[in-house]
């Protein structure tokens, strides 16, 4: 049952990501919005949602490891998105013809990632204060991302072509009826919680049968469902030569959940991270300072995005060689 239950769960992520990644084009088309502004918040606010459905039912179940698993949750999107994120979008260029280097805005590249470690590093380090002044830092957090979302909006850059007809309308001619995006958009946004939840409760039972750790167990698993939105989201992108949509979806996804998730677990958990907490959030950091580096002139080499996976799989290697 649980092999049913995950396989459907694959295969609605599959659907639904195609569904919104062509209506949230559409959507940024008709805003008039560039790639930059699509990428990083039209596209990243939605697919964050199995991840933030996650978090808060967790939280809301006040079962046993409960706060654990939240608190896992939210190093474990960010730390799984910068790493096997990236390393996705990459492999997803390497497959395409001709030239094998992603290209992207380097202003928005900067801005994204300069951002998520800012929000991420303040998150991380507010573990060693007291709860009421990780609330305020709680509160900075969500102001970051009103300051990033309307650096974002004055960015974006010029809007580009039309994008592939909008499934939902694909018998007229013209751009669809913007009632016609909305419905799609919001058919795979609910598609999208629902199948996230039913692969993240098939990977739990499956995972805590080997007696795993609440929070390890969070970090390294949970995201593997709730992040496959962002990922097969910037896949379909990159291999549409839409690279600009596909790395502002991983890096504004990856602000999101430093800013946002962010604010949950640094206010409304214990926010105690352990050290395999703090190893991962470790991995996180370094991982994004690398592929600010890398992109900081806006171009990298798909083989140089590769090497993005390896903090997460030496992470999961030392972590299953310990239990």
């Amino acid at each position: 049952m649980t092999a049913v239950t995950l396989g459907g769960g694959l295969l609605l992520i599959l659907i639904a990501s195609e569904l919104f990644t062509n209506a949230v084009e559409w959507l940024g088309h008709l805003l008039r919005l560039g790639s930059g502004a699509t990428g990083s918040l039209l596209a990243a606010l939605g697919t964050a949602l199995p991840e933030t459905v996650v978090v808060v039912v967790a939280l809301l179940s006040s079962g046993p490891g409960s706060t654990e698993v939240a608190t896992g949750a939210v190093l474990g999107s960010s730390f799984l998105l910068v790493t096997l994120g990236a390393a996705a979008t990459g492999a997803a260029v390497l497959t395409r013809s001709g030239a094998r280097t992603l290209r992207v805005d380097p202003g928005h590249a900067r801005r994204d990632l300069g951002v998520f470690l800012v929000a991420f590093a303040v998150a991380v380090g507010s573990t060693v204060l007291a709860r009421p002044q990780r609330v305020v830092v709680a509160v900075l957090l969500l102001l970051i991302y009103a300051a990033y979302a309307r650096a974002t909006l004055r960015g974006g850059g010029e809007a580009g072509e039309a994008p592939e007809p909008l499934h939902l309308a694909r018998w007229r001619a013209g751009p669809p009826p913007p009632a016609a995006v909305g419905l799609q958009l919001l058919l795979s946004v609910g598609l999208l919680v629902v199948a996230s939840i039913l692969f993240v409760g098939a990977v739990e039972e499956g995972a805590r049968s080997l007696g795993a750790d609440p929070l390890v167990l969070a970090v390294l698993v949970v995201p593997l469902a709730t992040e496959l939105p962002e990922t097969l989201n910037s896949v379909l992108w990159t291999l549409g030569r839409r690279d600009s949509l596909a790395f502002g979806n991983v890096a504004g996804a990856t602000v999101f959940q430093a800013c946002v998730l962010g604010f949950i677990g640094v206010a409304f958990t214990p926010w105690q991270l352990g050290t395999a907490g703090l190893a991962s959030a470790a991995c996180a950091f370094v991982t994004g300072v690398y592929l600010l580096g890398l992109l900081r002139r806006g171009r990298a080499h798909a083989g140089w995005l590769l090497i993005a996976a390896l903090p997460w799989a030496g992470y999961a290697v030392a972590e299953l060689a310990v239990r």
